[in-house]
């Protein structure tokens, strides 16, 4: 049986077990949380040593090229994602409540410090907090001030097997892929509410069909569109991790396994 057909029989089993225990199988969501921080451990660690291995490794003219096609992404990317915010909330019914309390009222909401998301004034605060863009903003201007010092093949050398040891340390914990998935898929199951499920039919639907035609339609077409890349091969390369994805609902845990589906890409097209 393939690794694919592994973990979709695992998130089949599990959510069969948490319909059939009910809230009985809620102990198996800390089985999922377990998974989840295993997979969690190396991500940060695995990405900023990945960026300043690679960056620090290439010339100044690969490095700005580099900039200016990320920068033509990033933009694309923002552009996709303001557009969908601002369409989507028209898809979805409005939504009348006879309460005339809410607990917003009393408490207030969390704010976010963008100051503190994107610049790592101190880098260590940054990758114990998990704040990916700070982490990963210190990793290039890292890699960018390496790559202008001379006998920095050493340290290379040194940081990609540090890379790559995290990168094996991750292989082992998504062997364990399709027992998480049953943990999670079981605790989730089993703890939800089927009356939470029809109050919210017409949300999941749409939100569903959305969510499906970006992952299926409009992002591949897109990536197909400026790239040598085949629709089949997006999809059936990171197969086992797009349904990890949807299992855990965290996408920053899987980063390494993508990374290494897209080394695949290129290596499959040369």
């Amino acid at each position: 049986m393939s690794f694919t057909k592994q973990i979709l029989l695992g998130l089949l089993l599990g959510v069969l077990t948490g319909i059939f225990l009910g809230e009985i199988a809620k102990p198996f969501s800390i089985g999922g949380d377990i998974y989840i921080g295993l997979l969690q451990m190396t991500v940060l660690p695995y990405i900023v040593l990945s960026l300043v291995v690679n960056i620090g490794g290439i010339s100044w003219s690969e490095r700005r090229g580099l900039v200016v096609a990320g920068i033509g992404v990033l933009l694309c990317l923002l552009f996709l994602g303001v557009l969908v915010l601002a369409v989507v909330p028209l898809a979805f019914p409005k939504w009348v409540s006879a309460s005339f309390f809410s607990s917003s009222l009393v408490t207030s909401a969390e704010t976010i410090d963008l100051v503190a998301l994107y610049i790592p004034s101190n880098p260590f605060n940054s990758l114990s907090s998990n704040l990916v863009p700070a982490s990963v903003l210190f990793a290039i201007m890292m890699g960018i001030g390496i790559g202008g010092i001379p006998g920095k093949e050493g340290l290379i050398r040194s940081l990609d097997v540090l890379a790559s040891g995290l990168n094996e340390i991750n292989k082992m914990v998504i062997k364990l892929t399709p027992i998480g998935v049953f943990a999670i898929a079981a605790g989730t199951a089993g703890t939800i509410e089927l009356t939470e499920i029809d109050k919210l039919q017409a949300y999941l639907i749409t939100y569903t069909v959305i969510a499906v035609t970006l992952s299926f339609v409009v992002l591949p077409l897109l990536v197909t569109a400026v790239t040598p890349f085949r629709y089949r091969d997006l999809l059936s390369i990171p197969k086992a991790t797009l349904i990890t994805i949807f299992a855990a609902s965290k996408i920053i845990v899987v980063l390494p396994q993508l990374i290494e589906n897209i080394k695949e890409l290129f290596r499959r097209y040369d």
